[in-house]
This record gives C-alpha cells, sequence and structure tokens, in this order.
C-alpha cells in the first residue's frame, strides 16, 4: 500500500529533463565550442607570425651593431652564426615555420649598412 502510494505521487509530481531538451543544450554547446576552436586556432597562428616579425627585429638590430662596430667590407656576408659567435646574439632564433631558417642579406654597395632579414628555406 505504501509503494502504490508512492509510486503515485511520483508519478503526479515528475521532475526531469526531456530527451529533446537535452539535445538542445548539446547542439548549443557543440556550436560554442566550434566558434571558440576557430577563435583559438587563429590567435595561435597569429602568435606565430609575431614572434617571427619579433625575432627579425632582433636579428635587425643584431646586425645594425655589427655592422657600426666592425665595418665589414662590401663583399662580406654576415650570418646568423658570425652574429652569436661574436656576441650579438645569444643563440641561434629559429623560426616557428619548420624547415625553415632566418637569412640576412647584407649589402653594403648602394647605401653603407643596407640589409634585410628574411625567412627562408
Amino acid at each position: 500500500m505504501l509503494k502504490k502510494l508512492f509510486m503515485k505521487r511520483l508519478g503526479k509530481n515528475q521532475k526531469g529533463v526531456t530527451l529533446i531538451e537535452l539535445m538542445a543544450v548539446v547542439v548549443i554547446l557543440g556550436i560554442i565550442a566550434g566558434v571558440a576552436g576557430a577563435a583559438v586556432t587563429g590567435s595561435f597562428s597569429k602568435a606565430k607570425d609575431n614572434t617571427d616579425e619579433a625575432s627579425k627585429r632582433i636579428i635587425s638590430d643584431a646586425v645594425q651593431r655589427y655592422v657600426l662596430e666592425t665595418n665589414p667590407s662590401p663583399a662580406a656576408t654576415i650570418g646568423i652564426g658570425d652574429l652569436v659567435a661574436k656576441g650579438y646574439l645569444s643563440a641561434t632564433p629559429s623560426p616557428n615555420q619548420s624547415g625553415k631558417s632566418f637569412k640576412i642579406e647584407y649589402n653594403a654597395s648602394p647605401s653603407p649598412g643596407a640589409y634585410k632579414v628574411t625567412i627562408a628555406d
């Protein structure tokens, strides 16, 4: 008798979520996760590009100091290894793009101290 009374009350006072409500919540969470994932992926790519640009500026500053202090000949080549060996850079930087490296193009002929830092294969 007590069991029948308990089951009868439970039947009238049902609380919970339906399958449709649960599916709606899962779909909404999926949409939010997709949008957030796309935003985060774009941020990683932008951060890598910003890091490479900062490395280029650091190398350019090191080349400028090297050129001002050593006054190399117009035909001289300046490499990253030279800058590290002589203390202008603490370590050899590497770009975030795999299989690539920084390259210094130095040309003193048109104007003294003209140089450019690029990322090359």
